[in-house]
């Protein structure tokens, strides 16, 4: 019986978050199925041509957890 892939599939290969399993599965369909393998280009392409976003917490938020981490207690916020 043939597996089928579906994009949520490839997506998690092209981002390392399949299984073990499913990754070798993969790999054998990749080998077996050239539809397959043009499908995952147009992926990892799409996936390069993301921006690349940094997030940065507040350092309001960075130094509570830093706070909190060391058992300080909280300061009264007034807003």
């Amino acid at each position: 019986m043939k597996q089928q892939f579906t994009q949520e599939d490839l997506v998690a290969y092209v981002y390392g978050e399949a299984s073990r399993d499913q990754v070798q599965a993969t790999e054998a369909a990749l080998a077996a199925d050239p539809a397959l393998v043009t499908e995952l280009t147009r992926l990892v392409e799409a996936q390069a041509n993301l921006p690349k976003v940094r997030f940065s917490p507040r350092q309001r938020i960075v130094k509570a957890i830093l706070r909190y981490a060391r058992n300080e207690p909280a300061p009264q916020l007034c807003y």
